[in-house]
């Protein structure tokens, strides 16, 4: 086959991959599905405060850059459909990421089926296209530590460059304030400079202030050490004996209905031996310092490398994969033949995750609105409305927005789970009529089944629920 016939073929299957990347993070984000738990506490910050208190301590312990949040809630000034609104920016980045994506591995990958490989997995990954329609800024992470990361490829690096390198510069101290793990790029982009000595350090002149500013922001502004503790379980342990569970952990999120996750496991190890074994080459090296990066700042528990936090190490985990074509063999008829076999294999089992979350609408939500709407219809101004802890936060955001009369309601601010710590607490209430609403918890499915037992223990039981467990759970306590 021709030369050109080959790379016409190459561009336009990046060019599918990447469409296809685009309509599923546009089609989910045009679900509108109201903000859950983690959502709703954003949120609440963005409807209650001022830009300017954005950038001091968030309530319901959000640590989130201040600059992200400021361009929520300027999105959220156009419009009261607050989940269209807020949700916005993550969208714009999740596609933005997308072509930035691409150019990065046209810059580390040499093999064309290495590079539909890595966007295939990129454009069709669940986890990516999910947090492109979430109020959280991790969409927003993974675009500027791609360009970040690009930007070193585009620079000239042996000689000084005024106008291109302020802009650089400017780019850098700015996209600290819309993400934290940006920073890792930059140390990375440094480190390279550094180790090569070249004139484009220059560019973390311009910065330096911005980073002091930062630094002191970080000490005094936005630390949270409840969320610290929240993700302990991203942090490695200081014999390493919880590192194998936490990888199992993170391949089992990115990969949800991926049924052979040792093939992930092998083409990671096999594209990071490859990557080692040429190291002297700087597309190899900027793809493997940010992996050992953040292992080592796992292991100082500075930040975790856990799920949804290291969400922006996604797109080097794929070139690194990716990297396994990069071996002589596979330029051969029969390296090309198996090679394609293990794309197409890969990118089937990522899409099937997509059909049946987004195309088939499966999945997860929590139904505040829609539940608070049923209550309002069916409860009397007597009746009283119980709130869990954990469906607390939902409530506090979207009560107002519901417009409901200033009925009793309140909040049980222990953690219940077990059948017998629910009965303990709900009977200490007096008789009466009670609404249950519940969305939220830390073991969802066993709370539920605790107070739907409850409630049946009660006179005329009525539960309202849904294959989530959101329900409206109601009883009459004499």
């Amino acid at each position: 086959m021709p030369e050109k016939i080959k790379t016409n073929i190459y561009y336009i299957t990046v060019a599918l991959l990447l469409a296809a990347g685009i309509i599923l993070r546009i089609l989910f984000y045009a679900y509108g599905r109201p903000f859950w738990n983690d959502e709703s506490a954003l949120a609440i910050n963005l409807a209650g405060k001022s830009f300017w208190e954005l950038f001091q301590p968030l309530v319901h312990e959000q640590v989130t850059p201040p600059l992200y949040a400021v361009l929520c809630k300027f999105c959220g000034l156009f419009t009261d459909k607050a989940e269209y609104a807020y949700r916005l920016p993550s969208l714009i980045c999740g596609i933005a990421s997308l072509p930035l994506f691409l150019a990065f591995a046209e810059k580390t990958l040499n093999n064309k089926i290495g590079k539909i490989f890595a966007t295939a997995l990129f454009a069709l990954n669940y986890q990516l296209i999910y947090y492109s329609q979430e109020l959280k800024q991790y969409s927003c992470d993974v675009l500027l530590f791609l360009g970040v990361l690009v930007s070193y490829f585009y620079i000239d690096r042996k000689k000084f460059d005024r106008k291109l390198f302020v802009l650089i510069g400017l780019f850098y101290a700015v996209s600290i304030w819309f993400s934290y793990t940006s920073l890792f790029a930059m140390f990375v982009v440094f480190l390279l400079c550094f180790i090569r000595k070249e004139k484009a350090l220059t560019i973390f002149g311009i910065p330096a202030l911005s980073f002091g500013v930062f630094l002191f922001y970080i000490k005094n502004y936005a630390t949270s050490e409840a969320l610290h503790n929240f993700w302990d379980n991203g942090f490695i342990a200081l014999n390493f004996s919880n590192f194998p569970l936490l990888i199992f952990n993170n391949i089992v999120f990115y990969f949800p209905d991926f049924s052979w996750r040792i093939f992930v496991v092998l083409m990671f190890a096999a594209g990071l031996i490859y990557t080692l074994k040429y190291i002297k080459y700087n597309e190899n090296i900027i793809l493997l310092t940010p992996v050992l990066l953040a292992v080592l700042l796992s292991y100082l528990h500075i930040y975790p490398m856990y799920i949804r936090t290291a969400l922006y190490l996604l797109p080097v985990v794929f070139l690194i994969m990716a990297k396994t074509f990069e071996p002589s063999f596979f330029y051969k008829k029969e390296g090309k033949i198996i090679a394609g076999i293990l794309a197409l294999f890969f990118a089937a089992y990522t899409f099937k995750t997509d059909f049946t979350q987004i195309l088939q609408k499966k999945y997860y939500r929590e139904t505040t609105p829609e539940l608070l709407q049923l209550y309002k219809r069916e409860a009397k101004n007597t009746d009283i409305l119980i709130v869990p802890h954990l469906t607390a936060i939902n409530y506090e955001y979207y009560v107002q927005r519901t417009s409901l009369p200033a009925w009793n309601a309140i909040v049980i601010t222990p953690e219940l789970y077990e059948y017998d710590k629910v009965k303990e607490i709900y009977n200490t209430l007096p008789s009466g009529s009670y609404y249950v609403l519940f969305t939220h918890s830390g073991d969802k499915n066993l709370e539920f089944e605790s107070l739907k037992k409850y409630a049946l223990s009660q006179k005329n039981p009525k539960i309202s629920s849904d294959e989530y467990n959101n329900a409206l759970i109601y009883f009459q306590k004499q």
